[in-house]
């Protein structure tokens, strides 16, 4: 019995200490290994690390530039897409001008004559400010197909005509043709530039089915 005991207690010590010494080795390769990469990071060439360094610091500096552009690009952008919104103003204001025109012709009140005044100093507003975004939608830029070209200086004249129309509305006149006249032509022309505006927004024959 004793013998049996002895024996085990000696298997017993020769695991153990197999254990202990298998986790030494493990260790000390983990040591190695760190100490291994720490003399990698020390032995790399300074000029690589410089390198790294600039890379570093020239990424910073296009982010920052690229942010500036996308800036200056956004308020740019920004200007640009206020076209298709300031040309709704003119249309419709001239539009109810030239309609409610009709209606003064039909019974002329103090009331219909100046509903007519206002309106036509809206859209003469409306149609100088958006002239001058059709402008900075494009450019400076006078090229062009002829769609292009018609849009641009029909533009051009319906802003000159609603200003002189709003001219003459302000001076009142007792004869009200002239007026008359040139709200029926800005009538007119709104519908060739919208048409035109369409073309250039949603391609030829945009309203064709």
């Amino acid at each position: 019995m004793n013998s049996v005991l002895r024996l085990l207690a000696s298997l017993a010590l020769i695991l153990s200490a197999t254990v202990a010494f298998a986790h030494g080795e493990e260790k000390h390769g983990e040591e190695d290994t760190r100490s291994a990469a720490s003399e990698a990071v020390r032995a790399q060439p300074d000029h690589d690390m410089e390198a790294i360094g600039s890379a570093a610091v020239s990424d910073e500096t296009t982010q920052g530039h690229d942010a500036e552009q996308v800036e200056s690009e956004g308020i740019t952008g920004a200007l640009k897409s206020l076209h298709p919104a300031t040309v709704h103003f003119p249309i419709a204001l001239f539009m109810m001008a030239a309609l409610t025109e009709l209606f003064v012709m039909a019974r002329r009140t103090p009331e219909r004559e100046a509903a007519v005044k206002i309106m036509t100093y809206g859209g003469a507003a409306g149609a100088v400010g958006a002239a001058l975004f059709g402008w900075i939608h494009t450019g400076l830029w006078f090229g062009g197909d002829t769609v292009m070209q018609l849009h641009r200086w029909n533009g051009m004249l319906i802003a000159a005509l609603g200003l002189a129309a709003a001219w003459i509305a302000y001076r009142n006149p007792q004869s009200r043709i002239v007026l008359r006249l040139t709200l029926f032509l800005l009538a007119a022309l709104l519908i060739v530039q919208g048409y035109m505006g369409g073309e250039l927004a949603h391609g030829l024959n945009h309203l064709k089915l």
